[in-house]
Formats: C-alpha cells, structure tokens, sequence
C-alpha cells in the first residue's frame, strides 16, 4: 500500500525545494558555470535521497521491480563540488571529464542490472550487490569527497592570499561561503561514514534506520541551495595570471629591486595613484609597463609589503589627514571614497588594521585632541 507518512513527506519537501534551487541557479547568468556545476551536485544529492522518498511511501512493496534503479550518483559529488570551487574562483579552464569516469562505472553497476526480472535482481544483490559492490562505492564516494574537498580547500586558500596580493577590496570578494560548504560537506561526509561504519557492525539494519542520514542530506541540499542562490550573482575576480616577462626584464633579473620597487613608489605618491577605487595589481603593472610578479618583487623589497596592504596605508593616511582638518564635518563614506575606497567592508578592514581601531573612534580621537 502506498502511504506518503512523515519520513518520506519530509524528504520529498526537501528534495522538492532543492531541485527549484538548483533551477534557479542553473539559469543564473552570473558566475554560471560555477553555478550549474553546484546545481548538479544538488540535484544528485536529491537524486540519492529519491529511493528512500518511495521506500518510505511503500513504492518498492507495491512495485519491486523497481529496485536497483540507476539513482546513486555519490561518485560525483566529490568532482562536482571541486569544480564549482575551481570555476567560481578561477577563469583558467579545469579539465572535466576524467573525473567522472567512477560515476559512469557507478551507473552502469545499478542500469545494468535493472532492466533483468526481479529474482534475478534479488540473487546478485544478495551474492555480489549488498555485501561488496554498494559498501565498495560508499567507501569510494567518501575517498572521492574528502580528496576533492581537499583540493577544492587548497583553490579557496589560494585564492584568498591571491585576493590580498592583488587587489585592495579584497574583503568584498572574501569566499568564507566556500569553506562554509565546504565544512557543511565535511559534516556530512562525517555522518554519512558513522551509518557506513554502523551497517558494517549490524548488517540487519534496513533502510528505515537509515532516516536520520537522510535527514542529513535534506539539510544540505537545502543549505547549497539557499547558500549557493545567495552568492550566485557575487562577481569573483577572476585569478590573472603574470605576463611573460620581456627580453629586457629577463637581461634585468639581477636588478636593484628595492631601487625599483622605490621608484615605482615614488610614482604611487608623486600621481595619487592610489585615489584610482578600481585599482589594483595588474593595472598598476600595466600603468609602470612591467608584469605582476616583477612589480609585487619590487615594492616588497622597497616597503616590505604588498600590493593590497602599500596602497591601503596611503588611502588610511589621506582619510586620517582630512580627519585631522578643522571644520571637517563630512561622513566618514564620503571621505573614504575621497581617499581611494570603494566600498564600506574595505574602508572598515584596512582603516581598523592600519590604525589599530575603527574610523568612529579615529575621529572621536581626533576630534579631542583638536579641543585641546
């Protein structure tokens, strides 16, 4: 008899929700690679949980023939969430198809075996499926997820310090959504090898005793979809490669650096160049006819600093210059993009870490020793 209860009602609400999440993101028209790369691994999480929906309503008593339906595409969500990281952060474009080549081999394990009659079915899963061939690819699949989380980590991490390097509002673009997911995913993986763990110790648990892990799915489905829509439309910057150097940079490369890099700080101050919002490490290459790894060279050996933080201290000392003017009484917004910032999350991050504290209270401070 089928019967939709509270199980398989609240999977389905779930799974439901998520699949009109990853539509959304999949028509998205910003960052919409990365953005249809999370909308597959979605749709394969909701995919997965699909069995255990018509499991609880009673599907498989009433028709059995639909077991071993190709619905398991665990082997994906480990190159799925890898290269949503990739291509959200990086415009070089990632080889894709090696790595589902597991998934293939996971969906023809289950498509092959399906169309067969059912006591055929129940034979080979009892010698072959449920003792060696499903535990083998839930072994895999959490591998396959900790690897490619780990991968996708070291993108995240190198993109940030590429975002430091690079460009002065990094703080705007800062990925924290993908260590975020990428945590949520760790959890799960994390539970999700608990009832692996407890099926191997008890081998009579059925899928009813499974709910809880699903449970687990509902949320991160709901969770990548709700999160992911959030950022769909964030413009990343993309990651700029260095230009080759010239002939004459390569003759150059016993250079007096810090010779260099001085005058090329020079004419950061002598042109305001760092007033420029839009600024940042490769337009001031293209500005000084030089490439991004000769220029981070020379003004770290010149200031012992990079990019980010040399331009950041001289937009902060020309706001703490117009703060200590008398009868300045503009807002504090104003004045930052006066200095060079372009946005608030900017302004607040370098004003507090070159000055030890917030614009509000530079001012105050300011503002008293005027009266004294």
């Amino acid at each position: 008899m089928i019967s939709f209860g509270p199980m398989s009602i609240t999977l389905l609400i779930c799974a439901v929700q998520g699949s009109l999440l990853a539509a959304l993101l999949w028509l998205g028209r910003v960052n919409r690679a990365a953005n249809r790369w999370l909308a597959l691994l979605i749709l394969g999480v909701a995919v997965l949980m699909t069995p255990y929906i018509i499991g609880y309503a009673g599907l498989y008593e009433r028709w059995p023939w639909l077991s071993f339906a190709p619905l398991s595409y665990t082997l994906a969500f480990g190159p799925l969430l890898y290269l949503y990281t990739a291509t959200l952060t990086n415009a070089r474009s990632v080889r894709v198809w090696p790595h589902f080549g597991p998934v293939a081999v996971q969906f023809l394990a289950y498509a092959a075996v399906f169309p067969f009659p059912l006591p055929t079915k129940n034979w080979w899963n009892t010698i072959a499926h449920a003792p060696i061939i499903d535990p083998a690819f839930d072994i895999a699949a959490l591998v396959s997820i900790a690897a490619y989380s780990a991968a996708a980590y070291h993108r995240y991490r190198a993109y940030r310090v590429w975002l430091d390097e690079n460009r002065t509002d990094g703080v705007d673009f800062e990925p924290t959504w993908i260590r975020n997911f990428l945590a949520a995913l760790a959890l799960v993986a994390l539970i999700w090898a608990g009832f692996v763990i407890a099926k191997w110790i008890d081998p009579a648990r059925d899928y009813f005793d499974q709910f809880p892990l699903y449970v687990g799915f509902s949320v991160l489905v709901l969770y990548l979809g709700i999160g992911g829509w959030r950022h769909s439309e964030t413009p990343f910057p993309q990651v700029t490669s260095a230009a080759p150097p010239e002939p004459a940079e390569l003759a150059a490369a016993t250079r007096d650096w810090a010779a260099r890099g001085s005058a090329w700080l020079a004419r950061i101050d002598e042109d305001e160049l760092w007033r420029d919002p839009t600024l940042t490490l490769a337009g001031l290459a293209r500005i000084f006819g030089t490439n991004t790894t000769y220029l981070s060279r020379g003004l770290g050996a010149a200031a012992g600093a990079n990019f980010n933080a040399i331009i950041n201290r001289r937009r902060v000392a020309e706001l703490q210059r117009l703060l200590a003017l008398r009868g300045e009484a503009r807002d504090l917004l104003t004045l930052a993009f006066e200095a060079g910032f372009n946005s608030k999350a900017s302004f607040n991050r370098a004003f507090r870490d070159v000055a030890g504290m917030s614009p509000s209270q530079w001012r105050l401070k300011s503002q008293k020793l005027s009266e004294i």
